[in-house]
């Protein structure tokens, strides 16, 4: 027996169930084939469009499966772009000035976004030791301000930055004796966290070193080596990133250590010096950390910069 379909022989056991196809997806075709046919020659019954309907179902369904798929890959590729503009760093990409300009403040979507954020005041403070130590807390001495410079020697703390939370803080400074010190998370003058860098009498050596003051008291102090070839009379720009209980330090874009606590959540910044040390400090700044908006902003995910704009005047990113 052959299919009347494909007219190829009909196996042993399809015979026992049915002699005339080969298989139940041609005896759909033939049936749907046939129905063309007659419709073609205008003997068809009305009713036999809605049997064609249900044979071709399973097509329209596999379009739909499709879509969904396609869907979901489109879904993951965003997340992936999503989250790896969350990782990738802040600093900002040298472009020529003349070819970036931004649409951020003509974009009705970056506006209306704007407005949704709730606004809060950026931290944006910087002392140069210009004015004077009014500003910051702590005894004063005959030695701490040097032309252009501020010399470590007991705890001083800087007023404006008592309040605050999470912060990168930056300085310049140099070692004139021993080692140079640093607080920040600094509540008062007994409880802060306190950092230092030293060098050997040799200069051979660099160790940092870190330690917390709670009420007064001094507790788990950490001394570690460093990657680094640390001289006396040189200056060095130190950067300490705090944010939530994580704690970083790098000297001039080398980080050197990282390290978590809890005890204390809020304070401001300082420096010390501790018995036979001192160092020089040029200025330090503070600002604030670059935040998830931001930095999606920034690399343009939300907004596009746009290049070559004709009449543009640009301005140096910082």
């Amino acid at each position: 027996m052959r299919c009347r379909y494909c007219r190829r022989p009909i196996g042993a056991l399809r015979c026992l169930v049915d002699r005339e196809f080969c298989s139940s997806d041609h005896k759909k075709r033939f049936r749907s084939s046939s129905a063309r046919a007659l419709r073609d020659a205008g003997e068809l019954l009305p009713d036999y469009e809605d049997y064609l309907a249900v044979l071709e179902q399973p097509e329209r369904k596999h379009a739909k499966a499709g879509g969904r798929l396609g869907l979901a890959a489109a879904s993951i590729v965003g997340l992936s772009l999503g989250l790896g503009l969350w990782f990738l760093p802040s600093a900002p990409v040298p472009i020529p000035a003349a070819e970036l300009r931004y649409s951020l403040g003509s974009n009705p979507v970056s506006r209306y976004l704007q407005s949704m954020l709730r606004e809060t005041p950026k931290i944006n403070l910087k002392q140069d030791f210009r004015i004077g130590l009014g500003e910051w807390l702590g005894a004063p001495s005959a030695t701490d301000i040097l032309p252009g410079s501020l010399r470590t020697d007991h705890l001083r703390i800087w007023k404006p930055t008592l309040k605050l939370s999470d912060y990168q803080m930056d300085f310049q400074a140099s070692i004139e004796k021993r080692a140079m010190g640093w607080a920040f998370r600094a509540g008062d003058l007994n409880n802060y966290y306190g950092t230092k860098l030293s060098v050997s009498k040799e200069g051979e050596r660099a160790e940092i070193e870190r330690f917390v003051v709670v009420a007064g008291q001094q507790m788990d102090r950490v001394r570690l080596p460093i990657p680094l070839s640390i001289r006396p009379e040189t200056l060095y720009r130190v950067r300490v990133r705090v944010k939530g209980d994580q704690f970083s330090t790098s000297v001039d874009g080398q980080v050197i250590d990282t390290w978590r606590d809890r005890r204390l959540n809020k304070g401001g910044v300082g420096f010390f010096a501790e018995k036979g040390e001192q160092a020089s400090v040029r200025w330090v700044s503070l600002s604030e950390p670059d935040g998830f908006f931001s930095r999606l902003l920034a690399l343009g995910f939300i907004i596009h910069p746009l290049y070559g704009a004709p009449g543009f005047v640009g301005a140096n990113v910082p």
